[in-house]
């Protein structure tokens, strides 16, 4: 689906109702996205084709009312952010903020899941169950949701997304699903049966009405990425970039 087919949905209704759109980017591909290590708190950049992955999403939003990109403080958000910013005809104010950084994975974090399963055996509970355990020395599923919700409920009640118009949050692949359950009222053990890929583009609308404490959220769009032509010799690495299915996040 392209995004330009997806009606933004701000206007104002006269019950004293707002519709806005959040756009969700999951930050461009970095080198350790390619290598499926567990990326984490470290701050990888972008990969040159994270870079390009970045400007293409940034041409998909440029007909698009932005008010304001939030973006996670680390440097392939940042620069993910940085990018579409760049590609509007007028500025548009970026917001960092350690809320939206992806889990910390602890002592797993540069690894991969073979190296992790070699020397955390006993240790591995998060895969099995992710809301009962954490990475060694890393951060609980739990934490991870009350921050990414604080975050979110910081934005739609802001004047911005109230007055002006739609919202981006450049994000990593836990935080970005982790938002997904908690605002559609999907179980938190679901979160690895949605597939944000690197570099994707999803929206929710939200209609928002003053002095509402929590917004009614609808899924609108859904892992939209940059087309990559069959022939291309990193076809295969990053279609298979993440493993959901067995709750291998390496963002």
């Amino acid at each position: 689906m392209a995004v330009g087919a997806t009606n933004s949905s701000t206007n104002q209704h006269s019950n004293g109702q707002v519709n806005r759109r959040l756009w969700l980017v999951r930050h461009g591909l970095t080198d350790w996205n390619v290598q499926q290590r567990f990326c984490g708190h470290s701050d990888i950049p972008l990969s040159a084709r994270g870079q390009e992955q970045s400007l293409w999403i940034a041409k998909q939003l440029l007909k698009e009312s932005i008010s304001v990109i939030y973006t996670s403080d680390l440097m392939r958000a940042c620069e993910t952010a940085e990018i579409i910013a760049s590609q509007r005809a007028s500025a548009v104010q970026i917001k960092e903020s350690p809320e939206w950084r992806e889990m910390d994975f602890g002592e797993w974090e540069g690894l991969t899941y073979a190296q992790i399963e070699e020397r955390f055996k006993d240790q591995i509970g998060f895969f099995i169950d992710p809301e009962h355990n954490s990475p060694p020395n890393g951060e609980s599923l739990i934490h991870l949701q009350q921050r990414v919700m604080d975050a979110f409920l910081v934005i739609v009640r802001s004047n911005e997304i109230l007055l002006t118009g739609d919202v981006v949050i450049v994000s990593h692949g836990g935080p970005l699903r982790i938002l997904l359950c908690s605002i559609l009222g999907i179980p938190l053990q679901r979160q690895w049966q949605i597939k944000l890929d690197s570099g994707s583009l999803s929206a929710i609308d939200l209609l928002l009405g003053y002095g509402s404490s929590e917004p009614y959220a609808i899924l609108s769009l859904l892992n939209v990425q940059i087309p990559i032509p069959v022939d291309h010799p990193a076809q295969d690495q990053f279609s298979s970039n993440e493993l959901e299915s067995t709750g291998r996040n390496k963002e």
